[in-house]
């Protein structure tokens, strides 16, 4: 038995369409634009949108499925794409359908087995070519739909930033359907000269799943992603710099110094840094790091995001004292981070990098990476000696593996190993 439809005509505004509501289905024609309907479905109370135009040559009538009210900005939107479907149809521009029935060219398996692809490519290419979207337009959907979902928080602000300073100026005005080959080619270049190579891929691999979600979404023809044919690069590799206990102290002065105000850089940049300093996280754990996931009480540190998930952070009397210090300085001026930005107490501080750059220079230091101090952290627990699955647990690795690859003798150790084992052998 089929279910009930009411037929009504109603110009569409946004504030009755939101609010609509109905418990049989209905079939609303807007009047502005012949052919404009939109379909309410009572059992999942969703809203589709369609365009219905008639083939001159047939005398039949298709009706072209649109899209959901929710994937539209408003009315103005809605409009918008019907006209330019009336006008690409009335200029024989494109199919006089996008609808799942898309007339077919008779099938002779025999004769010619390629005749069912080129009628499923045919008809997956109708229907990208009408469901136009623009790079930014659709970003913005991907991070609701797919990113929200399946990402983690610390990954969807890192692709948001990275979407906003280096895909954005580029892509984003464009349609999707645009984009060539020879556009990422491009695009990959520019990033790779701006940053580096490890960055560019970085940026890529976010393109490309952008790509496969927009097939999904019918936006691009499936297997149409043009990310892997790019050449990707690497880096030269680093040898990270790691600090032994001279290099420790002399860092730690000149630290002192930045604390004390010597420096023009505000002393809460160098807590920071003496935070990560201390406790071997990564930069992010501790730049974002908010005061409810800290407890005093119990020397813990409960992040509720990192690189490997949640973890707990074990804490030394040294840093407990840096953190009390910080968390005080936080809740008075009223933010919820430990370390509020200098300018707006509702972000995370930021740029820490030169007041890091300014340590080194002062303590005479060579040059290196913030992330090195967290090498230099596991490589003296391995130095003196500690043992290698707390080490692990204290850097948040989930492999003992990993860890290991972190540490970096000394060459005084390296050598006196080798001492050991010759007049072992000569004995």
């Amino acid at each position: 038995m089929s279910e009930k439809w009411i037929c009504k005509k109603r110009a569409f505004k946004e504030t009755w369409i939101d609010r609509l509501s109905s418990d049989v289905n209905l079939q609303i024609s807007d009047g502005t634009i012949p052919g404009l309907f939109l379909r309410y479905y009572y059992r999942t109370k969703t809203i589709s949108l369609f365009f219905s135009c008639r083939i001159k040559e047939t005398g039949k009538r298709k009706i072209t499925f649109m899209g959901k009210w929710s994937e539209f900005e408003n009315v103005d939107a809605v409009y918008a794409r019907a006209k330019e479907w009336r006008k690409a149809i009335l200029k024989d521009r494109i199919y006089k359908s996008t609808d799942t029935t898309i007339p077919s060219e008779d099938v002779d398996v025999q004769s010619d087995p390629d005749a069912l692809k080129r009628n499923e490519l045919k008809r997956e290419l109708i229907i990208t070519a009408n469901n136009k979207q623009v790079f930014d337009d659709a970003f913005m959907l991907y991070t609701e739909k797919y990113s929200a979902l399946y990402k983690k928080p610390s990954t969807q602000h890192s692709d948001k930033l990275l979407y906003r300073v280096y895909i954005k100026p580029l892509f984003g005005k464009k349609l999707v359907q645009d984009i060539k080959e020879r556009d990422l080619i491009d695009a990959y270049a520019t990033w790779a000269k701006r940053t580096s190579f490890s960055t560019a891929n970085k940026i890529l691999s976010l393109v490309s799943s952008f790509w496969d979600w927009c097939e999904s979404y019918g936006y691009m023809p499936r297997k149409s992603n043009l990310c892997g044919y790019v050449k990707r690069g690497t880096n030269p590799k680093y040898k990270p710099v790691v600090l032994d206990q001279d290099g420790y102290k002399r860092f730690f002065q000149s630290l002192e110094k930045g604390l004390c105000m010597k420096s023009r850089t505000h002393s809460r940049m160098f807590r920071v840094i003496k935070v990560l300093a201390l406790t071997g996280c990564r930069r992010s754990e501790i730049r974002d790091l908010e005061i409810d996931e800290v407890s005093l009480a119990e020397k813990i540190i409960h992040l509720k995001d990192s690189k490997t998930g949640p973890r707990d952070v074990k804490l030394s009397d040294a840093a407990v004292k840096e953190l009390e210090i910080a968390i005080k300085e936080a809740e008075l001026i009223g933010s919820k981070y430990v370390f509020p930005g200098i300018y707006d107490k509702n972000q995370p501080v930021d740029n820490i990098r030169k007041p890091f750059e300014w340590i080194l220079k002062d303590a005479g230091l060579p040059h290196m990476r913030l992330h090195d101090l967290r090498h230099s952290f596991i490589t003296m627990g391995a130095n003196l000696g500690e043992n290698m699955n707390a080490i692990k647990d204290a850097a948040g690795h989930s492999r003992l593996a990993t860890t290991e690859h972190y540490t970096h003798y000394a060459d005084t150790e390296t050598f006196k190993a080798v001492n050991h084992i010759t007049e072992a052998i000569c004995q």
